[in-house]
């Protein structure tokens, strides 16, 4: 007597969300933080395997993956902060320094109402120990860092700096001789580091991509006279401040001190307000990162944009999925990761 089952447990998909596989599930995860667009990884499915899936069930594979990556990290964050609340004394066992390296952006966000602007945050750490010198073909040296980890999230501060611990606590956040943090001088960071790094030794530094921005964007809106005078004046700023002259460029900042201007920092109290972050002379002397755009991979950035898309409003919800499961991704925690946990939440064994 012939038994027939329905296809789907024939092909092991009872059970499972969207009648899909766990591996194909993951693959659209992957290639669609990645892309573009759900409408360019709906075409690249339909050119490459002939396979034709909407735009709506990519958006909902993905939101299903990155969600276990978002819940699993939640879970992970309250671990860290009652190992936070429980600790006793931080312990020293290693020599080196710890990276912290954050940004802070605006999303537009989709609500009940129509939409509104949310903080968006991305967060990188790394060890210095994690680091090589490479040589390229031209014979000129360079720092190479071998992993790296990815926080995003999109909230207040204080929600970014939860998850940000936990990341900096897992690469050793108690065990490294110092800590360098690398922001663009938001406040929310200097609560994270009041809050979580008070007993260590932490050195601050302000990004000085940002710096560099700021001082540029002010030099075009306060600055009199021609584009090349605005230049001349910005790139003499820049220059005192990379010679550790800090004082000379304060006072060369002091006329424009009552200035204002919507999208504009007063570069006198932007200055002033993170003096004690620009001593780059001091960073470099010491072999520090100080600059985040020779640190990123860009990748961030790119998620960031895709987010920004022209007509794309996301709600905060969807928008924290997908950029969950692309942290974990450019962080090189796929496979090791994503994978094992997303079997192991669809109640599978995870592939060897």
């Amino acid at each position: 007597m012939k038994m027939i089952a329905p296809c789907d447990i024939a092909l092991g998909l009872a059970g499972l969300p969207f009648k899909m596989s766990a591996a194909m599930m993951l693959d659209i995860a992957k290639r669609s933080v990645s892309a573009p667009s759900y409408e360019e990884l709906q075409s690249l499915y339909r050119k490459d395997r002939n396979i034709e899936i909407s735009d709506d069930q990519l958006r909902l594979v993905t939101n299903y993956i990155g969600k276990l990556v978002y819940d699993d990290d939640c879970l992970r964050r309250d671990q860290a902060l009652d190992h936070f609340k429980n600790r006793k004394k931080y312990r020293r066992k290693k020599s080196g320094t710890l990276y912290i390296v954050t940004k802070s952006a605006t999303l537009n966000i989709r609500t009940e109402n129509g939409s509104a602007r949310k903080e968006n945050w991305l967060g990188l750490v790394f060890s210095s120990k994690n680091i090589r010198i490479i040589q390229s073909e031209s014979g000129q040296e360079y720092r190479k860092i071998l992993t790296r980890e990815y926080v995003g999230l999109i909230g207040n501060a204080a929600a970014f700096g939860e998850h940000l611990y936990e990341a900096a606590l897992r690469n050793g956040l108690e065990e490294h001789e110092r800590i360098a943090v690398i922001s663009d001088g938001n406040p929310g960071i200097k609560s994270f580091l009041t809050t979580y790094c008070s007993e260590l030794d932490v050195i601050q530094i302000l990004d000085y991509s940002h710096l560099k921005e700021n001082v540029f964007r002010f030099a075009a809106a306060g600055i009199s006279g021609g584009e090349e005078t605005k230049t001349a004046w910005g790139a003499r700023l820049m220059e005192l401040i990379a010679a550790g002259r800090i004082s000379e460029a304060m006072k060369m900042a002091e006329p424009f001190k009552d200035f204002k201007r919507e999208g504009v920092s007063n570069i006198r109290a932007y200055l002033d307000s993170n003096k004690d972050c620009i001593d780059y002379p001091a960073y470099v002397k010491n072999g520090l990162f100080t600059d985040s755009d020779a640190i990123e991979t860009g990748n961030g950035n790119m998620m960031r944009e895709r987010l920004k898309l022209p007509g794309r409003r996301w709600d905060a919800q969807t928008a924290q999925y997908v950029l969950s499961a692309k942290m974990k991704y450019d962080s090189g925690l796929w496979d090791s990761y994503v994978v094992p946990l997303s079997y192991r939440r669809l109640g599978l064994r995870p592939p060897r």
